[in-house]
C-alpha cells in the first residue's frame, strides 16, 4: 500500500507539474521570453543555497529572492537605461556564482541539492504535492480570467495599451505567476529541466496549428502525456523521471517538425 500510495503521488505531481509549466509555454513563445524561464531557474538555485546554509524553508526565501530579483532587474534597466537581456544575464551569472560560493561553505547540502538541480519526483511529499496543485490551480485560473488581455498582450502590445488593458498589472502578475511556478516546480521537475518545460510543449504544437486556444489545450494535453510517459519510462527503465519526461516531449517536437514539413 505504502509503495502504491508512494507512486500515484509521484505521477500525480509530475503531471500536474506538467500540465502548470505547459499552460504558460504558448505565452512565453509567442512573447519571446523564453529566456526569462531560464533565468528564473537558475536564479533560483541561489536562493535555495540560502535557505540550505541558513536552515531556512527553501520554497518562500527561493521565491522571495527571485521575485525580488525580477524586480530589481526591471527597475535597473529602466534607471540606467541598461538592455533588459544583458542584465539579466548579469543577474544569471551572479546568482550562480553567489550559490556556488554559499554552497562550498555547507557541509550538508548534496542531497537536497541534487534533486533541486535535476528534480526527483519520486521524492514529492503529500506538502509538494498540494503546493503544486495549488499552482496548477491558480495558473489556470489566471489563463481563463486574463485570455483576452494576454492574448493582445502576446500578439500587440500596442493595441493592448490603446484598448486600455492594464498591460503593467496583468504583465507583472504573468511574470510573478511564472517565476513561481518555477519555484514551487522546482523539486519535481529541476532546475536544469524546468526552462524546456517551458518552451517545448508549444514550440511542438505551433508547429502544429496557430489558433492559440488550441495551442493551449493541446499543449497542456501533450505535457501530461508526456508525463506520464517520462514517469513509465523512467520505473520501467530505471532513469530519471524528469530527464525522461523531457526527452518525451523533444521526440513529440521533432514528430512535430516531420508533420509540418509534410504539410
Amino acid at each position: 500500500m505504502f509503495s502504491f500510495n508512494f507512486l500515484v503521488r509521484a505521477l500525480v505531481a509530475a503531471v500536474l507539474s506538467s500540465f502548470s509549466l505547459a499552460i504558460f509555454s504558448p505565452f512565453v513563445s509567442l512573447r519571446r521570453i523564453s529566456y526569462l524561464g531560464e533565468a528564473f531557474s537558475h536564479m533560483a538555485f541561489a536562493g535555495i543555497a540560502i535557505a540550505l546554509v541558513t536552515g531556512l524553508n527553501g520554497r518562500p526565501v527561493t521565491l522571495i529572492f527571485v521575485i525580488v530579483l525580477a524586480y530589481l532587474i526591471g527597475w535597473l534597466s529602466k534607471r540606467y537605461k541598461l538592455e533588459e537581456t544583458n542584465t539579466i544575464t548579469i543577474f544569471l551569472s551572479v546568482s550562480m556564482a553567489f550559490a556556488i560560493i554559499l554552497i562550498s561553505l555547507s557541509s550538508a547540502y548534496a542531497f537536497d541539492l541534487s534533486s533541486y538541480l535535476f528534480g526527483n519526483v519520486l521524492l514529492v511529499n503529500s506538502g509538494d504535492l498540494i503546493w503544486v496543485g495549488i499552482m496548477a490551480v491558480l495558473s489556470l485560473a489566471f489563463i481563463i480570467i486574463f485570455y483576452h488581455q494576454l492574448f493582445y498582450l502576446s500578439y500587440n502590445a500596442e493595441m493592448a495599451q490603446f484598448l486600455r488593458i492594464p498591460v503593467t498589472f496583468v504583465n507583472h502578475i504573468f511574470l510573478i505567476l511564472l517565476a513561481t511556478n518555477i519555484v514551487i516546480n522546482l523539486k519535481a521537475a529541476g532546475i536544469i529541466l524546468v526552462s524546456a518545460q517551458l518552451i517545448l510543449p508549444a514550440a511542438t504544437i505551433f508547429n502544429l496549428v496557430r489558433h492559440l486556444p488550441t495551442v493551449i489545450a493541446l499543449s497542456a494535453v501533450l505535457a501530461v502525456v508526456a508525463a506520464v510517459g517520462g514517469f513509465a519510462l523512467s520505473w520501467w527503465l530505471n532513469i530519471p523521471t524528469g530527464a525522461s519526461i523531457v526527452m518525451l516531449e523533444f521526440v513529440f517536437f521533432l514528430i512535430s517538425l516531420a508533420l509540418r514539413k509534410r504539410a
